[in-house]
């Protein structure tokens, strides 16, 4: 398979006969996967951020009803967030995307979305953050998830529920590193493109963000011709707040 058409969604020609990864998908490795993205929980300092040294997400931090924390199986909370976000791109049409801790892949070169319990640089609101490459010309870039921001959200979540809010969002910043932008509120079904769906929405709720979702799949404005090494000092940045457009909640 050599990837779904549209933008982010397809291998190269040059590689388009080559397995560079393989996607968990019906739990068998069986789907070529154009890009590694890397889970990196320990913070650090990020290429959307090189002045900031992240500190690492506190899994203590994050309670559950029964009155314990995500920290009380911290290994197998990540593992679960690794696995429900890779069937989300498997559920979806577009790109296969291979899915690994920091840990299982030292030394391989990919896209890493960095978990820190830190607030958002430039604003508490901010969820998350990645950059936005368009076409998906790089294969190296940066995601943040900002874990005090999540934790601010005041709800008692399930350890299952937390496993879907962390899953969901990761997904939600890879996709933008893939080249999926946002989507309005207020695009209808009808739309152009009518195979929106809502965890890239505008202005999304965290009880959008609880379910299983997918992705804008029909982006086939990819110029040819564009340069294709561009570097991140020339692409913007998407954020990601709880509450964007309070009206439409």
């Amino acid at each position: 398979m050599a990837g779904a058409i549209g933008c982010g969604s397809s291998l190269s020609d040059a590689l388009s006969g080559r397995s560079l990864f393989l996607a968990e998908c019906d739990g068998n490795a069986d789907r070529v996967a154009a890009d590694l993205v890397v889970l990196d929980w320990q913070g650090g300092v990020t290429a959307i951020y090189p002045d900031e040294d992240f500190e690492a997400l506190d899994l203590s931090a994050f309670e559950t009803p029964d009155g314990g924390t995500l920290a009380d199986d911290a290994e197998q909370f990540k593992e679960l967030v690794r696995l429900q976000a890779t069937r989300i791109f498997c559920d979806s049409s577009g790109p296969g995307i291979c899915i690994r801790h920091a840990d299982d892949v030292k030394g391989r070169a990919g896209t890493t979305v960095y978990y820190t319990q830190a607030l958002s640089p430039v604003g508490w609101l901010q969820i998350g953050e990645g950059e936005y490459d368009v076409c998906n010309r790089q294969h190296d870039n940066a995601a943040v998830i900002f874990g005090e921001r999540v934790l601010r959200l005041g709800a008692a979540y399930t350890f299952d529920e937390w496993v879907l809010v962390f899953a969901n969002l990761t997904a939600h910043e890879i996709a933008h590193t893939l080249g999926y932008a946002h989507v309005s509120r207020d695009e209808s079904p009808e739309a152009e493109r009518s195979y929106f769906v809502e965890l890239m929405y505008d202005g999304h709720t965290m009880e959008e963000m609880r379910r299983e979702q997918r992705f804008l799949v029909d982006q086939t404005n990819c110029p040819a011709d564009s340069p294709a090494n561009l570097r991140r000092v020339e692409y913007p940045t998407i954020t990601c707040g709880v509450v964007d457009h309070p009206a439409n909640d």
